[in-house]
């Protein structure tokens, strides 16, 4: 059974610099990347940090040789002017080639709303310019000449990036319901999500592959990764770890929210409402390895090639371990 198996250190629940540690960690313990998510606020209120990822990029590329890093992922549409995200992603992998895995997606209002001239876009907006956004950065990454860009949304006159990537950036397109799926497939090389097994199989790869078929390439053609949190150790304590810092994310409805405080007031409220059994299955909380493997194994089953792990409670490094000792040889 093959399924790579990344480390997702998130980049919220501690300082920049423990972030680089735990990375470090993750990759002597085997795993085969390092992904963090961009964010200008975190999600919840609880959680104390948001670095930005490319200083923090720099520094784990120089101090982790030759595993590939990500990003879970950005929005490079409105809090940053693509051109330049375009430049300093060029420049990283000019440093480092063939290491950078460019997760984007269309944006949540608590990173994006505050750089947005007027009301927050509505999605099908968001997908466009995030269409644009991959069309230039592409032309911006190949293309020897200057360019001159005159879109929907952005319009450039006789621009060029002068330390020009030395690879490939490959790009994966966050995705979740059949639109953005198939959109996946049409516009970017790979796909990314966060969902469930069972939703990845009946209806996420549907699409995707509906959206490939238009471009010529197939399922076989493309990467499926998923984010999973996985949190080793002793379930009662960290169900109520999970309780006491309102830790868990609500659904869609709040992408459109700018407020972090106001997101952690609607987690408090449906956490409150969910078992205990509800928090660790949504948590992946356990003190069993082999519920880890059975986890992943779903994953692998549904089509997906790559588990992105993280901890989002308890002790990450005792994760870590189980991870090495366990879980890992049973995936080689």
């Amino acid at each position: 059974m093959t399924l790579e198996i990344h480390y997702n250190v998130y980049g919220c629940f501690r300082p920049p610099n423990e972030d680089i540690e735990l990375a470090k960690a993750a990759v002597d313990a085997g795993f085969e990347g390092i992904w963090i998510g961009d964010h200008f606020q975190p999600w919840l209120d609880s959680r104390p940090y948001t670095h930005h990822i490319l200083p923090w990029f720099g520094t784990l590329m120089s101090e982790i040789p030759d595993v590939p890093v990500g990003t879970s992922v950005t929005c490079p549409t409105m809090r940053y002017r693509p051109p330049v995200l375009a430049q300093a992603l060029a420049t990283l992998d000019n440093m480092f080639p063939d290491r950078l895995e460019l997760g984007v997606g269309t944006g949540e209002a608590l990173n994006e709303a505050a750089f947005v001239d007027g009301e927050w876009p509505e999605w099908g907006t968001r997908v466009g310019m995030l269409i644009e956004t991959i069309q230039l950065m592409r032309r911006l990454w190949t293309e020897d000449d200057y360019i001159t860009h005159e879109g929907k949304y952005y319009e450039y006159e006789d621009i060029k990036i002068h330390t020009p990537p030395r690879s490939d950036i490959d790009i994966h397109w966050a995705a979740w319901g059949p639109q953005s799926s198939r959109a996946a497939g049409k516009y970017a090389d790979h796909l990314i999500t966060a969902a469930s097994a069972s939703l990845i199989e009946d209806q996420i790869l549907p699409n995707l592959s509906a959206g490939l078929a238009e471009t010529g390439r197939s399922l076989k053609d493309v990467d499926v990764t998923t984010e999973v949190s996985v949190n080793y150790g002793d379930p009662v304590k960290l169900v109520r770890e999970i309780r006491e810092r309102g830790e868990y994310i609500p659904d869609h409805a709040e992408l459109s929210n700018p407020d972090p405080r106001s997101v952690q007031a609607v987690a408090n409220r449906e956490l409150s409402d969910m078992s205990d059994r509800e928090i660790r299955e949504l948590n992946t909380i356990t003190d069993d390895t082999v519920e880890i493997i059975e986890k992943l194994e779903e994953f692998s089953n549904a089509g997906v090639t790559r588990v992105l792990v993280g901890s989002n409670c308890g002790d990450p490094y005792e994760t870590i371990d189980v991870f090495e000792s366990d879980v890992i040889p049973h995936f080689e």
